[in-house]
């Protein structure tokens, strides 16, 4: 449906399409794409009124070309007295412009938009005056009425309907400007894989309509058009119906095949043919015929080349086609193409008996999706079975009684081998194509995820490739229950993906109940491995990647207050890693997890207090004897030195909560030296690593507290900006990164506080404001755990400093000094408020936080 038709357009048409008829009924096709070259509505033309010839064949078989003109001969004179009165008439808003199509029942012509509120160009479709009749009336209604209960992208849309003066029904609707899909298939040259894209998307709208409940009925490329940016349109529901509505069951049906029989033979089903009821299946029979000619550009029917009625009603309801790959011979590359599957797929969606071919249009799409995809197709089981079958049914007057028996003995010995065959190939397939998916799922996981997971920004791209990977690796699992290395990849993917979600040690979503489940999973996978036996290299995985779980899922349960069940989990891993060394007591992959193990229970100890002081130095001192000897050892490897630096920085910290931290200030500042220095000289090397980079803000930070117990403030200042300038510039790139953001408001906090012992009480108020700016922005089930809740509150405290300070300050004025000090109170309040949320859910604990009682007493 595409441009007007003027006379000598009309005349030009006439005589492409006599040329067109005169040709082999196989060869139409291609002739009148190569007659329309680039004139796509020229091409739209001529191929709806080549499918409307097909049809409009007389039984007697009198030749086509000579029944079609003399048809549009005497059609001339009519057209002329039944469109002149329309052209310039108006409907509703619109102006009718010009004849597009007409066929069957009715007549499209282009109208636009004439009530001046915006330009716009549609399609009216008028029943025809020449047809009128009060059922045929009732069927144009219910075509209207189908396609306005539809909407999808690939349909044509109504915009309206209604009733002419004289009482000729009509309806607005969407103009589609494209070409048939087999020609602009062949147009544009497609490849095997775009054709099967392309018609996908066909059977996607069809499965639309028929979840609906609406049978198109006339599948053929005239009404599947393509447009000249690839979108597909299913257009002419003239003779859909619909299915499983009160009062239109086999009857309603039946009424429509004896009045009108109206179809495209060369597309129609063999139950359509035969006056049966139709149902969806019928539409997935013509949609195994379109499938033909996009892939063959050939009808899969010989008879239809003898132009007779009556042998291609023969053929589509008695005679098996041949495979897609026979009717391409000359194409050897696009024969071996076709061979195989496609060949199986095309055939299963033209078998005769409905209850054989695909059951909807979604199924023979899967298929398709499935070859795509280099997975076993459906429509390959029981294929040979199916022919077999047919051809004794087709055969049957032809085998003798005496036959019968010998005939299935060998159809079912035969039957069998190839069933053999058969199901050893599809095997030796699945088999490989489940080593090529786990193949890219650990590519994903451990390759790609690895390679991006320290670069600044890389959060939500991490969370997608691992999500990918972990969705290949369920599907993989589902299928190897017993395979003990995959259940370690699945564990590993769920770790990776529990860390993004909201690890305690990693840049993460802020969804911490999330990591817990996806670490929870990952242990549940991998206990009965490490109660089972076995051999060495498995064992040596298994116990590695769950002591790397119980890690992180112990300092996150910590984080979470729970930090009785953190360190038990803790104690869980350190016992794996050393029953491992046991065996390998060489293992530097195992002597690192128990390294990390020892100082995530070290980290556990310091947050409950004073009563683990014992413990904590055990476990820290341990873990810092381990890493420093795998770090002499391998001085370039990141995980052991990052890890290194932490320990020193965790040691530094639980003297900065001891009793006398001022005493013991030296030797704080003496391990943040050297944990800077460890971090410096991986940074050297990995200078994009974000991991090492948000380490060395922290330690900064920490060295910060350190110089202020020392009372060297300025240097104090000078690293705790260096810890907020390493932060800022890394939460820019990786805006959803939930620890980074939370550590810049805990640094920036920090900073007002030493700013303030300098006396720049400007400053401090403003980097006491950023830091509120800063967890504002954080998740509250993030802002809510151990540490960030205390700091949370801190610099709330950190404001109300700061303010009073400013308010104390010279030359203020009194509504600023009683702003602030309005401001400061209020500040004082969210604080104790947040201490004693802290309080109630973790417990006293080692969290050592200010009593704001009396400051708060100085309120109004």
């Amino acid at each position: 449906m595409n441009s007007p038709l003027p006379a000598d357009r009309w005349q030009l048409i006439k005589r492409l399409l006599a040329d067109a008829l005169e040709q082999p009924a196989d060869q139409r096709q291609a002739y009148v794409a190569q007659q329309a070259g680039d004139d796509a509505e020229l091409l739209a033309e001529l191929g709806t009124l080549l499918a409307a010839a097909e049809p409009s064949r007389s039984v007697l078989d009198a030749a086509p070309a000579e029944l079609a003109l003399d048809a549009l001969d005497a059609l001339d004179a009519l057209d002329e007295r039944l469109t002149q009165p329309w052209l310039g008439r108006r409907l509703g808003a619109f102006q009718l412009v010009s004849l597009i199509a007409q066929g069957g029942m009715g007549q499209v012509y282009l109208a636009e938009r004439a009530d001046g509120q915006y330009e716009q160009q549609v399609a009216i479709k008028l029943m025809r005056e020449s047809l009128f009749d009060p059922s045929l009336a009732e069927r144009f209604k219910a075509e209207r009425q189908i396609l306005a209960s539809l909407d999808h992208p690939n349909l044509a849309k109504v915009f309206d309907g209604g009733i002419t003066e004289e009482g000729v029904p009509y309806f607005v609707m969407e103009r589609v400007v494209g070409a048939p899909i087999d020609a602009y298939a062949q147009r544009q040259g497609l490849d095997v894989r775009a054709r099967l894209k392309l018609f996908r998307t066909v059977c996607a709208v069809v499965e639309y309509a028929h979840q609906k409940g609406v049978v198109h009925r006339d599948l053929k490329p005239a009404n599947i058009l393509v447009t000249d940016d690839g979108v597909v349109k299913l257009v002419d529901f003239g003779i859909a119906k619909r299915v499983n509505l009160p009062g239109d069951g086999e009857g309603g049906d039946a009424a429509t095949a004896t009045r009108l029989r109206v179809m495209t033979l060369a597309y129609a089903s063999p139950e359509q043919v035969l006056g049966q009821p139709v149902t969806p299946v019928s539409d997935v029979y013509s949609l195994g015929v379109v499938l033909y000619r996009v892939l063959t550009d050939t009808s899969p029917y010989a008879g239809e080349a003898t132009n007779s009625d009556f042998t291609l009603s023969q053929a589509i309801c008695h005679e098996e086609p041949a495979p897609p790959s026979t009717a391409v011979r000359a194409n050897r590359a696009l024969r071996q193409r076709l061979k195989g599957d496609l060949d199986a797929v095309v055939l299963m969606a033209l078998r005769k008996e409905p209850a054989h071919r695909y059951a909807s249009a979604e199924q023979l799409s899967d298929d398709l999706f499935r070859h795509l995809e280099g997975l076993p197709v459906q429509a390959r089981r029981g294929a040979w079975s199916y022919r077999a079958g047919r051809f004794m049914l087709r055969h049957r007057a032809a085998v003798g009684a005496a036959l019968v028996a010998n005939l299935a003995l060998v159809a079912g010995l035969g039957l069998a081998v190839y069933e053999g065959i058969e199901a050893k190939r599809q095997k030796d397939r699945a088999e490989a194509h489940f080593a090529s998916v786990r193949a890219l799922a650990n590519m994903l996981v451990f390759d790609v995820h690895q390679a991006i997971e320290h670069l600044p920004g890389s959060t939500s791209a991490r969370k997608l490739i691992v999500k990918n990977a972990l969705t290949y690796l369920e599907r993989l699992g589902n299928e190897a229950k017993d395979d003990a290395q995959l259940k370690v990849e699945l564990a590993t993917g769920y770790r990776q993906i529990g860390d993004i979600q909201g690890g305690p040690m990693a840049s993460n979503l802020g969804d911490p109940e999330g990591a817990r489940n996806s670490y929870e999973r990952g242990v549940a996978l991998l206990e009965p491995l490490l109660a089972s036996e076995l051999p060495p290299k498995a064992a040596a995985a298994a116990n590695l990647e769950m002591t790397r779980t119980l890690r992180v899922l112990a300092l996150l349960q910590a984080f979470r207050g729970e930090l009785d069940a953190g360190r038990q989990r803790a104690e869980q891993g350190i016992a794996v890693a050393r029953r491992q060394l046991k065996t390998d007591p060489d293992n530097a992959s195992a002597q690192r997890q128990l390294a990390t193990l020892l100082g995530a229970a070290a980290q556990i100890d310091d947050f409950a207090g004073g009563e683990r002081d014992a413990a904590f130095k055990a476990a820290i001192d341990e873990s810092i004897v381990l890493l420093e000897r795998l770090y002499a050892n391998d001085p370039a490897e990141v995980s052991t030195g990052a890890n290194l630096a932490s320990m020193y920085g965790l040691r530094s910290q639980h003297l900065s909560r001891g009793p006398t931290p001022e005493k013991d200030a030296l030797a704080m500042l003496a391990d943040e030296e050297r944990s800077i220095a460890v971090l410096l000289a991986l940074l050297e090397k990995n200078p994009d690593n974000t991991i090492l980079k948000a380490n060395l803000a922290v330690v900064y930070d920490h060295r910060g507290y350190a110089l202020q117990l020392l009372d060297r403030k300025q240097e104090a200042v000078a690293s705790h900006r260096q810890a907020v300038g390493v932060l800022e510039p890394m939460v820019a790139k990786d805006p959803d990164n939930v620890m980074l953001r939370v550590d810049l408001g805990t640094f920036n906090g920090e900073l007002s506080d030493a700013l303030l012992l300098v006396g720049q009480w400007q400053a401090a108020v403003e980097a006491a404001r950023t830091a509120l700016d800063t967890f504002a922005k954080v998740p509250e089930d993030a802002r809510n755990n151990l540490v960030s809740l205390r700091d949370y509150g801190m610099a709330h405290y950190y404001m109300a400093n700061a303010l009073k300070a400013r308010a104390q300050a010279p030359r203020q004025s009194a509504a600023s000094i009683k702003a602030d000090k309005a401001e400061a109170c209020s500040n004082l309040r969210k604080s104790s408020e947040l201490f004693k949320a802290h309080e109630a859910k973790f417990g006293a604990g080692g969290a050592s936080m200010p009593n704001v009682a009396d400051e708060l007493r100085g309120c109004s």
